[in-house]
C-alpha cells in the first residue's frame, strides 16, 4: 500500500514537473533512500527556484493533480522563505516545499541530477549534496560521544550513504563544499566513528 502510494505521488510529480518550467530538486528522505539507506518517510522534500510566476504555475498544477495547497500559508512561506507542507489528497504523504533562499539551496538546485525513481525521471540532489545537507543539518558534533551520535538520524543517514557509495563520491567536491561551509569538524568526526 505505502509503496503504491509513493509510486503514484512520484508519477504525478514527474508529470507536473514536465509541464512546469520551474527548477526543482528533491532532497531529504527520498534522496536518502535513492542512495541506499532505506528508511520510512512521510514527506517529499523539494526545493524550488525563487520565481513567483513559475511558483504560481507550479502550484496550480499541483492543485489540479489532487494536492491540497493552502494559499494563505503559501504566501507566508514565499514571503518568509520558509517551508510549506502540501498534502496529497490520494495518500498520507505530503510535499514539504521550500523556495530556495540560501546559497546551499541554490547549489543543490544547480547540481541536481536526473534520476529514474519508480520509472519516473525526477531531479534529485546529487550524492555529494545529500551528504553535505546531512552535515549541515546535524549541527556541530565534534565533541559528542559516539553512543549519542549514533542516535541522530542524520548521522546514520550520512554514514550509510557515504560507505555504500564511497567509490562514487566526488571527494574533491565534497571536501571543497565542506571547507566552504566550515564543516570540516563534522566530516572528520563522522569518518572517525568507524574506527572508535
Amino acid at each position: 500500500m505505502v509503496l503504491a502510494e509513493l509510486q503514484n505521488i512520484l508519477s504525478r510529480l514527474s508529470r507536473i514537473f514536465k509541464s512546469s518550467e520551474i527548477e526543482y530538486v528533491i532532497v531529504g528522505g527520498i534522496a536518502v533512500n535513492y542512495y541506499g539507506h532505506i528508511r520510512a518517510t512521510q514527506d517529499i522534500d523539494i526545493i524550488i527556484e525563487d520565481n513567483l510566476t513559475k511558483i504560481y504555475e507550479f502550484v496550480a498544477l499541483l492543485e489540479t493533480n489532487n494536492f491540497d495547497v493552502m494559499r494563505d500559508q503559501l504566501e507566508i512561506a514565499i514571503k518568509e522563505k520558509t517551508q510549506i507542507s502540501i498534502f496529497d489528497n490520494k495518500s498520507f504523504l505530503r510535499l514539504d516545499l521550500k523556495v530556495a533562499a540560501e546559497a546551499s539551496e541554490y547549489d543543490a538546485l544547480q547540481n541536481a541530477t536526473k534520476q529514474m525513481i519508480f520509472d519516473n525521471e525526477l531531479h534529485l540532489a546529487s550524492l555529494e549534496y545529500v551528504l553535505i545537507g546531512k552535515l549541515m543539518y546535524m549541527g556541530r558534533i565534534e565533541n559528542i560521544q559516539k553512543s549519542e551520535l549514533l542516535e541522530y538520524q542524520d548521522v546514520i543517514d550520512f554514514l550509510t550513504i557515504y560507505y555504500a557509495n564511497i567509490n562514487l563520491i566526488d571527494v574533491e567536491l565534497l571536501e571543497a563544499k565542506v571547507k566552504e561551509l566550515n564543516l570540516e569538524g563534522n566530516l572528520e568526526r563522522l569518518l572517525k566513528l568507524k574506527f572508535e
